[in-house]
């Protein structure tokens, strides 16, 4: 079938000139981490959020002062917003083609850095800064 035996495409592939794009691989890593990843984190976020409920804003602003509950919900909001734009990420270049493809994976980084950083501005005004 081919001539040199680590060369996995076919043979309509080969005339074309289509191999492997060598970038498949780091998405699906990160894929899979921020899935394992979100594993704990999403019982931690519950756990904080059931532990939330009972508060006042105060006693929320106290807890989220504290390192631990404040870490978690930052690290929660990364992990899985960078999940959620590798998954759309993976759709658009899947089903979307031609030059929409390209303004629709401009307008899923874009949307996943602004929800990004308005989940942080959010958790870090209700931690940090004094009541407006």
């Amino acid at each position: 079938m081919a001539d040199n035996a680590s060369d996995l495409r076919t043979a309509l592939g080969r005339v074309r000139f289509l191999g492997s794009a060598r970038v498949g691989t780091t998405d699906a890593r990160i894929v899979h981490l921020t899935s394992v990843a979100l594993v704990p984190l999403t019982v931690g976020f519950v756990w904080l959020m059931l532990d939330l409920l009972s508060k006042d804003y105060i006693g929320v602003r106290a807890e989220l002062a504290r390192p631990i509950p404040a870490i978690l919900l930052l690290a929660f909001i990364f992990a899985g917003i960078v999940h959620m734009e590798l998954g759309m990420r993976s759709v658009i270049v899947d089903y979307i083609g031609g030059q929409p493809r390209a303004w629709a994976l401009a307008a899923n980084t874009c949307f996943a850095a602004l929800l990004a950083l308005a989940c942080v501005y959010a958790t870090l005004r209700v931690a940090f800064l004094s009541n407006f």
